[in-house]
């Protein structure tokens, strides 16, 4: 009798223990399949107020669609008029040159020299900010109750992730989801014919000579040669890099895309010339067959959907087509 109830004892106990692990099972796959918080947020259809998450997992809360919105860096600037807003954006930085129009809005400074009096005689009800701002700065606008949105994409999907995010919270959904399918179908165009290459090129993109500067593993520059159908020289760098002149000779790119107009102080053609000039780096393959592409920086390095019309320029270049 004792052997059966410890035998009873033991199976519900077990029961229990398979019940309790059931459950813990269903919630755990219960959370697998709740949408990420900001997919919840992104239906069109969504009420105001509007809320979201930004790129440094703030939440930014919009109570209506901004009609006064100040952008504080290049690559804002170009999504946010891309998205169609230029009639509620109200000011940009000095460097915000494209399109056209920017030049016509009233500048708040620099990146990291924002003025916080021109901010606020704008009266934005939003600011659109992003890692090349002064924290401090960022902290100061949000104290003084300005709904600021951080964007800090760091490769094409999270431009994507911004066109949609900003939309979003701009009350311009359609367009960004058209703009966002629009560049996915281009990129992945330019993906295909590269992925067809069985002789993938060697590319090394250098945006500035003195000291040699070049685009390492997770930029923008890095994802665009791979797409095209090339092979970062520098994929073993971390972001962007100083390199060597060795460290070039190893590498023996077969092709040098070049910035113009770096922001170093000159432009393409002194870079060029250093390589050509310079005895130790006249063996290059990419010297010895002139394989240069030049970039412009303004696209180049810029968070924005300029940089679908740069990779479909250079990818016929990277496959020589």
């Amino acid at each position: 009798m004792i052997n059966q109830w410890v035998l009873s004892n033991n199976e519900e106990k077990n029961k229990r223990k398979t019940l309790s692990w059931m459950i813990s099972l269903v919630i755990i796959l219960s959370f697998c399949i709740i949408p990420v918080y900001g997919e919840l947020q992104n239906d069109p259809s969504t009420p105001w107020p509007r809320t979201i998450q930004d790129d440094q997992q703030q939440t930014v809360v919009l109570q209506s669609p901004p009609e006064r919105i100040v952008s504080l860096a290049p690559s804002n600037t170009e999504v946010l008029f891309a998205l169609g807003l230029d009639d509620r954006i109200v000011g940009v930085t000095d460097y915000c040159d494209y399109p056209q129009e920017a030049l016509e809005k009233s500048t708040i400074g620099g990146f990291s020299t924002v003025s916080i009096e021109k901010v606020i005689a704008l009266e934005p009800d939003l600011v659109v900010s992003s890692s090349g701002n002064n924290q401090e700065t960022i902290d100061r606008v949000k104290d003084l109750g300005i709904p600021v949105y951080y964007a800090d994409a760091e490769n094409l999907d999270g431009i994507y992730r911004n066109f949609e995010n900003l939309g979003f919270i701009t009350g311009t959904s359609d367009k960004a989801l058209k703009i966002v399918s629009s560049l996915k179908e281009r990129e992945e165009k330019v993906r295909e014919a590269g992925a067809s290459l069985s002789d993938k090129p060697v590319v090394a993109h250098v945006i500035w000579y003195d000291p040699i500067y070049v685009s390492g593993k997770d930029t923008f520059q890095d994802e665009l040669i791979q797409i095209a159908g090339g092979v970062n020289a520098f994929s073993d760098k971390q972001s962007h890099a100083i390199a060597n002149i060795e460290e070039f000779i190893n590498k023996n790119p077969d092709i040098l895309m070049i910035n113009s107009g770096s922001g170093m102080g000159g432009n393409s053609s002194e870079i060029i010339e250093y390589f050509k000039t310079e005895p130790r780096l006249s063996g290059l393959s990419a010297i010895t067959s002139d394989n240069i592409i030049i970039v412009e920086s303004s696209i180049a390095d810029r968070a924005g959907p300029r940089l679908w019309d740069l990779l479909e320029e250079i990818a016929p270049k990277i496959r020589k087509e």
